[in-house]
């Protein structure tokens, strides 16, 4: 007999589009799985960037991922990853995906290449968006390359981990709107 008290686990949030008549559906712990445990800032990143992003492109139904067309302003593994594994962006929708690192809008803060800025298109709409202040500071990019690639001594390897999970419990403890500042794009 199942007990009637029991408490059922929290469903993750999930990222919804669709591949032709198929729905899909991802969540960040795939996108974790994808891209790998060394890539969980990008991974939080993204899952909230594609969320926001869909949410104002089509915010009565589900995107089609063949449609949609992405240019990244910071081409890291972690992002390049993501857009692989929701929009097939380096294998059967290469072509609606594009890299551009130079000349980019300066309120965009930068990155360790180009900046984190990235723009959407779908039916007819084009929206550019990037994180607000205070995401990716001096410290992100100092934390970031010192210690990513498992550098470091044992302590500074604990203070990154740390540090690693407080910047995924911000981005994904926060609603993707309130995350990243929405340009309306000609």
């Amino acid at each position: 007999m199942s007990d009637p008290y029991k408490i059922l686990p929290r469903r993750e949030p999930s990222l919804d589009l669709k591949g032709g008549d198929c729905p899909l559906s991802f969540t960040h712990s795939d996108m974790v799985r994808y891209a790998g445990p060394d890539k969980i800032i990008a991974t939080a990143l993204m899952f909230q960037l594609f969320r926001c992003a869909f949410a104002h492109l089509a915010p009565d139904r589900l995107v089609e991922r063949n449609e949609i067309s992405m240019q990244i302003g910071f081409p890291s593994p972690g992002v390049v990853d993501c857009t692989e594994l929701v929009l097939r962006g380096r294998t059967r929708n290469e072509i609606n995906v594009t890299v551009k690192t130079k000349d980019l809008p300066q309120e965009a803060p930068q990155a360790l290449v180009g900046r984190f800025y990235f723009e959407f298109e779908y039916e007819g709409k084009r929206i550019g968006l990037y994180p607000i202040e205070g995401l990716f500071t001096d410290e992100f990019h100092t934390m970031t390359s010192r210690f990513q690639a498992r550098k470091g001594s044992d302590e500074e390897q604990a203070r990154y981990q740390a540090f690693e999970q407080d910047m995924v419990e911000r981005l994904m403890g926060t609603e993707p709107d309130a995350l990243f500042h929405l340009k309306q794009l000609a």
